[in-house]
């Protein structure tokens, strides 16, 4: 839409007018006479609303960002490969949106159409198939939901596209609290005893889990330049938030890593290669196997890091030491560990007061 605005100065009276079409920016002229005000703002307006509008000063067609795939294309190009260590993770989201209301205008996008959306996707069968659930779980719509917020977030803040996220009012499904499971001594001996048996390989790999708290890709992608045989620390480079961080692991895992590097003539890069494909070795099906045949119930690759968490509070880390160690921004996340450490604390505070209460009661 056109306005128009009189301005007096030195050289007499102007016309300057000023454009805002949606999914561009404001653009403004001043002209001497009002006609050709409007000549050329009306000429503007067409061009943008085909989408063919070219700035004087920009060689290139400015590209409208008008529909929901507009703007989900967008953020993927300029935000989302800035943004997250693993862009990739949230293709398939986006396409389910693009599939779903991709062709619809942004100012067309209100909080209903969002949660029939979000009723859809909780029907839906899950992404990965899995015995426990049917259709997609909480914390999978929960997912989908916020891939879209952010975008619209993006278009909010940042383009200037929407006057607000109608995704904010949305009701999303409360997320499952899920059940920590770790392993008990036995249960740890029995999982180590099958890895073994199985394939030094998973045995390295589970012992790194279990002794470090790394993640599943983490150590996956482990290098043999990122660890410090020196002062005995792995470095995780490629983790879940982006961040790098340091680990201090054990003598006895160091000297592991080393005789199964040396055994394997592994000079550098990654340490889990399959050597028959020369790949990334994947380890979580010959996990699981091993997890059958043991018959170790209701546990899954994480459950390593849980019981890791579980081992330093257990031996007197702090919430604050575990977050660090697993590498969580907040303590909000280690708080399923929190009876762990009362217990740990109740001793200290037990010693601390046998050692110097002295006063006779």
């Amino acid at each position: 839409m056109a306005t128009y605005k009189k301005i007096s100065g030195k050289k007499g009276d102007k016309i300057q007018v000023t454009i805002r079409v949606k999914g561009y920016k404001p653009i403004y002229k001043t002209f001497d006479k009002k006609t050709a005000a409007k000549a050329w703002a009306e000429e503007a307006e067409t061009q943008m609303r085909k989408g063919k509008y070219r700035p004087a000063a920009i060689k290139e067609v400015v590209t409208p960002i008008l529909t929901v795939d507009d703007l989900i294309t967008d953020f993927e190009k300029n935000i989302a490969s800035k943004r997250y260590s693993k862009p990739e993770q949230y293709t398939h989201m986006y396409n389910w949106w693009r599939k779903q209301i991709g062709g619809m205008s942004l100012q067309d996008i209100d909080t209903p159409i969002l949660t029939h959306c979000q009723n859809l996707l909780a029907s839906e069968s899950p992404d990965k198939p899995y015995k426990e659930h049917e259709k997609k779980s909480n914390s999978t719509v929960r997912k989908y939901m916020f891939a879209l917020s952010a975008v619209l977030r993006y278009g909010v803040r940042s383009l200037k596209l929407l006057d607000r996220n109608p995704m904010a009012d949305v009701d999303k499904p409360k997320k499952k609290k899920g059940v920590v499971r770790f392993l008990s001594d036995e249960e740890k001996e029995l999982l180590i005893f099958g890895c073994k048996e199985y394939s030094h390989m998973l045995l390295l790999f589970v012992i790194l889990a279990l002794f470090s708290g790394g993640r599943y890709n983490e150590i996956r992608t482990l290098c043999v330049e990122n660890i410090d045989f020196d002062n005995e620390m792995l470095h995780f480079l490629e983790t879940k938030n982006g961040e790098s961080r340091g680990v201090p692991v054990h003598t006895k895992v160091i000297l592991m890593l080393k005789k199964y590097i040396e055994d394997n003539n592994i000079k550098s890069g990654y340490i889990f290669i399959n050597p028959k494909t020369e790949k990334l070795a994947y380890l979580k099906g010959a996990f699981e196997t091993v997890v059958k045949n043991i018959g170790l119930k209701n546990f899954r690759f994480h459950d390593c890091r849980h019981t890791y968490a579980s081992w330093l509070a257990e031996n007197g880390a702090t919430l604050l030491e575990i977050a660090t160690l697993l590498g969580h921004k907040n303590l909000n996340q280690v708080q399923v560990y929190a009876h762990l450490t009362k217990k740990t604390t109740s001793k200290l505070v037990r010693k601390m007061t046998a050692n110097k209460f002295e006063l006779e009661v």
